[in-house]
């Protein structure tokens, strides 16, 4: 939101490619976006990330393969590329769709995993890599290899941005520090309790991304103090001369 702010200008239409359950879609939303449009691919969350924006006018939801985007050319404001490509055959072609619809002038905002990531993120399948295993890909012991083909280093991420026709103006790595096995914790266990109704209902409240201003209670709030303890030791930009757990970059299409 740094480098793609929300914007009320009547002319300010960003496009979420690979949207999910349609959080980005939201939080810009509720922080004065004009309009919003995102893209998924999987109907199933398609209809979430609808059913979670129904009452926004300004927001479509769009099922389709964000490598063939039946969106119009030069005509969004910004772009939003948040953990897809690492998911999808081709990136290629994502990225060459999303120079394709932004408007000349535009900035998409591209994040994905670090191919060096934090050990404590994700012991097995550090562990794993590093022993010449494959990681695991599924399950709750996939961690931050869950349904991904592909991680990236700073190289790799820059050489298919710029290749797509994109001029890079920045470039962050994310999160060095974390407690032993967040990602197995947060997203192999956690998420799919909160997606089947089996957490405790105040706790359940105050981690949901659905929910915008949700009170915490005492369990939520010790949880959010254990994270915070690792957390506190990380930085905006970490630098790629050390493990972190996201690249982001942004880049803009020339006029």
């Amino acid at each position: 939101m740094r480098w793609l702010p929300p914007s009320a200008d009547a002319a300010s239409h960003i496009v979420d490619l690979g949207c999910g359950r349609g959080f980005y879609v939201r939080y810009y939303m509720l922080l004065g976006q004009q309009a919003m449009t995102g893209v998924e691919f999987e109907p199933a969350i398609a209809r979430r990330a609808a059913e979670l924006n129904a009452n926004q006018p300004n927001v479509t939801i769009v099922q389709a393969d964000v490598a063939k985007l039946p969106l119009p050319a030069n005509a969004y404001s910004g772009a939003i590329l948040s953990e897809v490509l690492e998911h999808v055959t081709d990136d290629q072609a994502v990225l060459r769709e999303a120079f394709r619809v932004l408007r000349p002038g535009a900035a998409a905002v591209i994040t994905v995993p670090h191919r060096r990531y934090p050990w404590p993120w994700d012991p097995i399948n550090r562990a794993l890599e590093a022993m010449g295993f494959a990681p695991v890909r599924r399950g709750p012991l996939a961690g931050i290899w869950a349904e991904h083909l592909r991680l990236y280093d700073i190289t790799s991420l820059r050489d298919i941005v710029q290749q797509a026709g994109f001029v890079i103006e920045e470039e962050y790595a994310l999160l060095r520090h974390c407690l032993p096995f967040s990602h197995n914790l947060i997203y192999g266990i956690g998420k799919p309790l909160l997606e089947a109704g089996w957490l405790p209902a105040g706790f359940a409240a105050a981690v949901d991304r659905r929910r915008v201003g949700a009170s915490a209670g005492a369990l939520a709030l010790a949880v959010r103090a254990l994270l915070a303890v690792a957390d506190r030791w990380n930085r905006d930009d970490e630098g790629f001369d050390v493990p972190s757990l996201n690249l982001c970059i942004k880049a803009r299409k020339p006029n």
